[in-house]
């Protein structure tokens, strides 16, 4: 006995150490920079209600949204989806707002890579409790960062995460207990405050009653065929507090509208949010084909385990599965929580067949566990906030920020989509905003689409706009947004500023400030479409784009055969049909 203790003890530290690197290189993988998301909203909308005691119910951001939707007669889906995302996140953003006060943007990082952290480890402690091997359940949990790359972001979100996990386990902990004869389990009387914080932190508690509702039915599904049923003041106990659990989240501002209106909101989501589409379109257009194809792995693998262990599995966790792979392949935005919940309903069953194999296969997880935590290193590495600092400036327009507020170019202002959110919590209350990603809007959002795609005047004259505030490239997409090359070619808009990311331009008739020579800026634009064209010669944008600078120069020929080649390329493209109509007129 005496002489297996220390080996026992050197098991059992060793196992603390490795799950302690494993965690601390998590949390260092999320100690990033922040980017252009819409955290800078989520901060804008923080402060305002601090400042005012209450909810907006005008939005004070934007100069193109008016009216108070309470006060509109009859109800539409504009109104629950400007209900829903200026009422939605109010906790969140209060709390976003405070540790921004408190600690700056590297505050802001270090939170993220802290709630980032609570999700993995609620993960792995509820493997650990349904009796996961350790080393297996480290490994499947550092596989999350890399499905996770597009919400490696501080936004609300990360709340229906955690709230996801802690729903289910704590609804298993407590039917767990309950059968072992526990009169009352802690995790029910924990249940309703959950729901109540997730409700008032992120409109997502929609998927907490989702969770709750399966789950009792499945219980009762248990009782009616006599399988593993509870008994009856048991599953009364159980019915009563997840109860109270749902009526507990109705506690929040937009109560229960958001439940009976998530068809029309989630009609208004998808129009304009690239996450809700299907995860291979969505893999498709970002060039993530592992992302896919790895989620379609998780989905195969873990659905062959049920139907091994089918009759082991409970119903509810069937349903749930199967419910949430469904919802995570028909829209990107939930693939995360179709993870989440496969992990947690299959690998108890995973660990289950292996059992026998667990000891040969122990060298093997260890060399997968360091090899996952070794790519994240080195990512670490390359994209730590430690190298780049606490704000991602290779997309945030800093400087024009800077340059605005210093220098007051006249408002309204139009400006990127993408820039809204950043430009309104640096600007407010001096300027409001065009658009920003809230999009409110979605008669505004196909205003700035039109505006965006080069057809500027007649929204420009709509609006008022004296000013334009654009990216020179488009993050991450690197193409040339039509609405800063041909202001470039305009002689009615001056060029202000220009920094590496960003221009800004003004109405010649409103602008009192130095101009700056477009000549440059163009030049280069049009050598980077000569480029494009060259290693893209099917790029219907690049065609265009480049047949508009050659019109600019008198080259009227050359604008003709790159018109006529886009439309070639694509027949239904309207732009170079309008601009050769526009040439045979001179």
């Amino acid at each position: 006995m005496n002489a297996a203790s220390p080996s026992l003890k050197l098991s059992k530290y060793f196992l603390y150490a490795t799950a302690f690197s494993a965690f601390a290189v998590l949390f260092l993988f999320h100690i990033s920079p922040i980017g252009l998301g819409d955290v800078y909203w989520h901060l804008n909308t923080g402060r305002w209600i601090w400042e005012y005691g209450t909810l907006p119910d005008i939005d004070p951001f934007t100069y193109t949204q008016s009216g108070n939707f309470n006060a509109r007669p009859g109800a539409h889906s504009e109104d629950y989806w400007q209900r829903l995302i200026l009422h939605g996140y109010w906790l969140a953003q209060l709390l976003f707002f405070a540790v921004y006060t408190a600690f700056g943007p590297w505050g802001l990082v270090v939170f993220k890579a802290m709630l980032f952290i609570t999700i993995y480890w609620l993960v792995w402690n509820a493997m650990l409790k349904a009796r996961v091997e350790p080393l297996s359940g480290l490994l499947v949990t550092l596989l999350l960062p890399w499905l996770l790359f597009r919400y490696d972001e501080l936004r609300p979100h990360i709340f229906s995460f955690i709230g996801v996990v802690l729903v289910y386990t704590n609804i298993s902990s407590a039917l767990s207990k309950l059968r072992r004869g526990v009169i009352l389990p802690v995790d029910l009387i924990f249940l309703p405050l959950i729901m109540l914080l997730w409700a008032n932190l992120h409109p997502g508690f929609i998927l907490g009653w989702v969770i709750i509702l399966v789950m009792l039915a499945g219980e009762a599904l248990n009782r009616w065929r006599g399988i593993h049923a509870l008994e009856h003041p048991a599953l009364r106990r159980l019915f009563i507090w997840c109860g109270i659990a749902l009526i507990a989240s109705l506690a929040n501002p937009l109560g229960y509208a958001f439940i009976t209106n998530i068809g029309a909101l989630q009609e208004q989501y998808s129009l304009g949010v690239d996450e809700f589409l299907p995860l291979a379109e969505y893999a498709r257009i970002y060039q993530q084909p592992v992302l896919f194809y790895g989620v379609l792995v998780i989905a195969l693998a873990s659905l062959g385990v049920l139907i091994m262990r089918r009759k082991q599995a409970d119903p509810a966790q069937t349903f749930l599965f199967i419910g949430f792979a469904a919802a995570g392949f028909s829209a990107f935005r939930y693939m995360i929580f179709f993870v989440l919940m496969a992990l947690l309903i299959v690998m108890p069953h995973v660990s289950a067949l292996s059992e026998r194999y667990i000891d040969r296969a122990r060298p093997l997880l260890l060399m997968l566990l360091f090899a996952a935590m070794s790519g994240a290193g080195f990512q670490i590495f390359q994209h730590g906030a430690w190298k780049h600092g606490a704000v991602q400036t290779n997309f945030v327009p800093e400087g024009a920020a800077e340059w605005i507020l210093s220098q007051h170019p006249p408002a309204p202002m139009f400006n990127a989509y993408e820039y809204g959110g950043y430009l309104g919590w640096r600007l407010a209350p001096e300027y409001r905003m065009f658009i920003d990603p809230r999009c409110l809007d979605f008669a505004v959002f196909n205003d700035y689409q039109t505006a965006r795609g080069g057809h500027y005047q007649g929204v420009f004259e709509k609006y008022g706009v004296n000013s334009v505030v654009f990216y020179i490239f488009t993050p991450l997409v690197e193409s040339i947004p039509e609405v800063t090359l041909y202001l470039l070619m305009d002689r009615k808009w001056d060029l202000v500023y220009l920094d590496r990311l960003s221009a800004v331009l003004v109405r010649h008739d409103r602008n009192n400030m130095p101009v700056l020579n477009k000549a440059p800026l163009l030049d280069y634009l049009q050598r980077v479409l000569e480029r494009t064209l060259a290693v893209a010669p099917a790029d219907t944008q690049a065609h265009v784009q480049y047949g508009r600078v050659l019109w600019y120069r008198g080259n009227v020929a050359g604008a003709q055969e790159h018109f006529n080649a886009a439309l070639k390329i694509d027949p239904q493209q309207r732009a170079p049909r309008l601009y050769l109509d526009a040439i045979r007129g001179h």
